[in-house]
């Protein structure tokens, strides 16, 4: 747009050609080292602020997964001391018994597994010998089988709570162990061991966006939504904790390979973490929490797809606004250019709107006397009209008092005739009342009194008519 490179350069440099060129160079260098700033750092304060987002939003989810592993744990936590107190359990233990006897116990652990929805639920000897299970009658029953290589066979014949994972040498799938040891009167007779499925952990959280992984404390990956990371570790492990781990078959026929890891930067937010996913990088937000009862350190791993998809669309906004803005003040600043060249063909023609002017004002002078005579004119006929009104205001007023005269006659001469009859009917009563009075003719005269009364309410009815 040439007409606003123009309009820049003379906004910065005048009206000097030969300054022109040189300062439209500075000012465009000027803008877009700007430019440059204030997408920098409009990106770096929403990176910032996206990943502190997405970092609340995954300490919410990491806490509701904690908990509900937990609540998993816990909820088998106790079944395995509530186990080997079971007259049933002890008594076995110390009778072993015959065949039968075996598989009526086989039978009750199976429907204890049941019940509680187990994984397996297992009684081992002192010497860690499988001498009966709730899986008696599957393909590979555990029945016969020796685990006292198990972290919680040993735990248990200490006369702790053992709790282990480990992936089965024996069904070769996943679980959480709790083992209690088996007392007699002090004296430890075995264990028992139950076993919970932790596949539906995976199965229930598998749908969300981020990916939840839980590792045991030599950094094993033994729960994953990713199916791909199961059995890998976050860091390579040392010769030495690869020998421990194979001698405690917790994971056999499991490589323990690292989770390709192609870069790491700590952040406030957490950790982000650039992996090599089917041949392409992805970056992932890392948060931790540990379980310190089960030995577990959970993570949790938040796509940063939505924070870059954010930061670009801030960066096109930013860009988009900045160069709007730098337009408009061109286009202002060329707007002014503009008025300022109307204003020169506005002087030239002011003096014949001035001529014209004049020539308007005198018609509206004559125009304006024409119409001050008219209303002057108006004036006077109106005075004449409200002079004639008011004089037959007055003549009405005359004759309406007259009436009212007339008609307060015609009444008083009617109430004089209406109120002399009456009057002099009392009259003649009244005398006649006290001739009666006199010559003791009592009846008579109270007949005459009442008539009076009579008369009077008669007149009192006329006056009330006024």
């Amino acid at each position: 747009m040439p007409w606003m490179s123009r309009a820049g350069t003379r906004w910065i440099c005048g009206e000097s050609s030969s300054l022109l060129r040189s300062c439209g160079f500075l000012f465009f260098l000027a803008t877009g080292i700007l430019l440059v700033v204030l997408v920098f750092t409009t990106a770096r304060f929403t990176s910032r602020q996206g990943l502190r987002d997405l970092a609340g939003e995954g300490n919410a989810r990491l806490e509701l997964y904690v908990s509900y592993l937990q609540g998993i744990l816990e909820k088998y936590e106790g079944l395995p001391e509530l186990l080997a107190t079971n007259k049933r359990l002890v008594g076995f233990m110390k009778q072993p018994g015959g065949r039968e006897r075996i598989e009526a116990l086989n039978r009750y652990l199976a429907v204890i597994n049941d019940i509680s929805d187990a994984a397996d639920t297992y009684l081992m000897d002192r010497e860690g010998l499988t001498i009966a299970a709730s899986n008696w009658d599957a393909e590979r029953p555990f029945i016969g089988r020796n685990f006292s290589y198990r972290p919680y066979f040993k735990q248990a014949m200490r006369g702790q709570l053992g709790r282990y994972f480990a992936l089965g040498t024996t069904s070769n799938r996943r679980g959480y162990y709790f083992a209690y040891p088996v007392r007699s009167n002090g004296e430890i007779l075995g264990a028992v061991v139950v076993k919970i499925n932790i596949d539906k952990v995976e199965h229930n959280w598998g749908h969300r966006d981020e990916t939840f992984l839980v590792t045991d404390p030599d950094g094993v990956i033994f729960l994953s939504t990713n199916p791909a990371w199961r059995f890998q570790t976050l860091h390579p492990l040392s010769p030495e904790v690869k020998a421990r781990i194979e001698q405690s078959r917790r994971y056999p026929n499991s490589r323990l390979t690292p989770v390709p890891v192609l870069a790491t930067k700590p952040t406030d937010a957490g950790t982000l973490l650039t992996l090599l996913e089917s041949g392409r990088k992805k970056e992932y937000l890392q948060q931790s929490q540990t379980m310190p009862q089960a030995g577990w350190q959970v993570h949790i791993l938040s796509d940063t797809k939505h924070v870059r998809l954010l930061v670009r669309r801030t960066l096109i906004g930013t860009a988009a606004a900045f160069i709007l803005v730098v337009l408009l003040v061109l286009m202002y600043r060329q707007q002014r250019l503009r008025l300022l060249e109307q204003r020169r063909h506005e002087e030239e023609s002011r003096s014949m709107l001035e001529q014209v002017n004049v020539d308007l004002e005198r018609r509206v002078d004559e125009r304006t006397s024409a119409l001050r005579a008219a209303n002057s004119q108006l004036r006077l006929e109106i005075d004449d009209r409200r002079r004639a009104e008011e004089k037959l205001r007055h003549a009405r007023k005359e004759l309406i008092h007259t009436a009212k005269l007339a008609a307060i006659g015609q009444m008083a001469t009617g109430i004089n005739h209406e109120l002399n009859q009456p009057l002099a009917a009392i009259r003649a009563y009244g005398a006649n009342g006290r001739e009666l009075l006199i010559k003791g003719r009592i009846e008579e005269a109270i007949a005459n009194f009442d008539r009076i009364a009579e008369l009077t309410e008669r007149m009192a009815e006329i006056g009330s008519q006024l």
